[in-house]
């Protein structure tokens, strides 16, 4: 019998939690292809007035800066596709990590299973990726999925595997609950005890409900 996940992602839904999705989602779509088109035709007007400038340098950075309207749009809008892939998914188990997520602008993936007790240590980069340190890779496993479907392994870089989460519980999850088994540096709060919180005779006298001012 195989093992149950602590959290997995996406959930199962209801179906009426699947409408309220959908229409959120057709929402979403339609707001970002809205946004892809008017860095367009920002970009086809401000070509069309670089046709009418004489001067070359100017008319050469009207052309790169329609260019990168048109690149900035377009990139945002496939960004926004692929992280909205229905294939993404997290899988978290007591002894491991199963995930998949998009790798570049081109539709790969990388599919990943992680076994925790290879796990050197764990910490999040600037931009809130996980980032696991292997001290070995026996069991793990790394792919790199087409968008055909095929796989073909994926070699690390200097043992270090860098997992993006479009779901923000699911790595909440592996830090509170899994921190020990992924090695991630949990920082630890100064407990106040009743031998800390000293009063004075001069304080008593003063606070005679002993609320500390409050």
């Amino acid at each position: 019998m195989k093992d149950e996940p602590l959290y997995v992602f996406p959930p199962k839904l209801s179906r009426t939690e699947k409408q309220a999705k959908a229409l959120n989602d057709l929402a979403e779509h339609r707001k970002m292809s809205k946004q892809m088109y008017r860095n367009l035709i920002l970009a086809g007007v401000i070509f069309a007035l670089s046709l009418f400038v004489k001067f070359i340098i100017i008319k050469i950075l009207l052309i790169l800066l329609a260019a990168g309207n048109a690149a900035v749009g377009i990139i945002l809008y496939r960004y926004y596709t692929l992280s909205r892939d229905t294939r993404l998914y997290t899988r978290i188990y007591p002894d491991r990590l199963e995930h998949l997520q998009k790798l570049g602008l081109m539709g790969d993936m990388l599919k990943v299973t992680l076994y925790y007790n290879e796990v050197e240590r764990s910490s999040q980069d600037g931009r809130g990726n996980m980032c696991f340190k292997l001290k070995k890779c026996v069991k793990s496993q790394f792919a790199k999925v087409d968008k055909k479907g095929a796989e073909s392994p994926y070699q690390l870089k200097d043992n270090l595997a860098v997992l993006k989460f479009i779901d923000t519980k699911a790595k909440l999850t592996l830090i509170d609950k899994l921190h020990d088994e992924i090695n991630y540096p949990k920082k630890n709060y100064n407990v106040i005890t009743d031998d800390d919180d000293y009063y004075s005779k001069e304080d008593m006298e003063w606070d005679q409900l002993h609320k500390h001012g409050l």
